[in-house]
């Protein structure tokens, strides 16, 4: 993993839990932990560009 990878994890991580990952770990297991705590997305929505 380079290191803008890594610093988009730290990132990512700290956004979803309010810190940074208490230690480094391969990718694999940091976006399956990621993916298991993010919020749902909701549905999309278009605006026409009137609105």
């Amino acid at each position: 993993m380079s290191f803008e990878e890594r610093q988009a994890w730290n990132e990512l991580w700290a956004a979803v839990f309010g810190e940074p990952p208490p230690i480094e770990v391969d990718s694999e297991m940091t976006a399956r932990i990621l993916v298991e705590h993010l919020p749902p997305a909701g549905p999309y929505q278009f605006k026409s560009r009137t609105e």
